[in-house]
């Protein structure tokens, strides 16, 4: 059984075998940018929104971004049927597109480089079992989210930033964490969007937050589930908190010291807005 695959320059590889050259700016300087969709049914869900993010980041970031749809749909069928999944498994496939190699040690783009199609890109493809069990987290005190960046609105390979955030839950015995813009209001997980149902109203966090726009907000919104709004950290103990992303939907029972009493089914919302 295939519980991991990788295709990269029109060759399919173990994940370990995709090399990356040392000069490729996404390794350099992490300038580069992705998507992680999910598997259902043997199907990649939600591929057309998942792809026209990676589009707008793609322009955001002045990336010139060179991928022949048809053909990366040819790519990600294929490797869901190597992996040879029954109806009833998930697996998951990240699309990553960097901006290229790099002239010498410079941060300046060398716009005059040709690449070919699929040059820049490589998959991963994983076997996964999405996770529904619940969650702490702390409200970072050592990092926040600039609201009026442009790198916030994309997905880029930098996750430093959520690197230090868990970090700094877990020193606290704290599952994960969350973060506040700087000013003050509330914005996104380290790895997640971040839905609230109060006065029996799911809101979530306003895009001028400086939150990523989620795939699985987007649709809530659509669906006319969801609001957004300016949201405080003033959490009460009847909220129900959901973490949510595109490959997990987990409730949160604690803020800091908070801990909250309401239950809440993660799996029938996911598959609501999956649906």
């Amino acid at each position: 059984m295939i519980e991991t695959l990788g295709w990269h320059k029109n060759q399919w590889l173990d994940i370990d075998r995709i090399f990356i050259p040392a000069n490729d700016r996404g390794l350099k300087f992490a300038d580069g940018i992705f998507e992680t969709i999910l598997i259902k049914e043997n199907k990649p869900i939600l591929f057309d929104k998942h792809l026209k993010r990676l589009e707008k980041s793609s322009k955001i970031l002045n990336i010139n971004l060179k991928i022949n749809e048809l053909t990366l749909r040819q790519v990600i069928h294929d490797g869901i049927r190597k992996l040879s999944l029954k109806n009833d498994q998930f697996a998951s496939v990240r699309i990553n597109y960097s901006r290229g190699t790099n002239e010498g040690r410079t941060l300046t783009i060398n716009s005059t480089s040709e690449t070919k199609d699929f040059d820049n890109l490589w998959l991963e493809f994983y076997r996964i079992k999405p996770n529904f069990n619940p969650i702490s987290v702390f409200i970072s005190q050592t990092e926040k989210i600039n609201e009026f960046s442009l790198i916030s609105k994309c997905k880029t390979f930098s996750y430093n930033q959520a690197i230090q955030v868990l970090k700094e839950a877990n020193d606290k015995s704290f599952d994960d964490s969350i973060l506040l813009n700087t000013s003050g209001e509330l914005c996104c997980g380290s790895t997640f969007n971040l839905l609230i149902k109060r006065n029996n109203q799911w809101i979530t966090p306003r895009k001028e937050s400086g939150c990523l726009e989620g795939i699985m907000v987007s649709k809530a919104l659509k669906l006319k589930i969801v609001k957004e709004e300016l949201i405080f950290p003033e959490f009460q103990n009847d909220d129900i908190i959901v973490a949510i992303n595109s490959l997990y939907c987990k409730q949160i029972n604690q803020v800091n010291d908070l801990k909250l009493k309401t239950k809440f089914d993660p799996i029938y919302f996911w598959d609501l807005l999956y649906s």
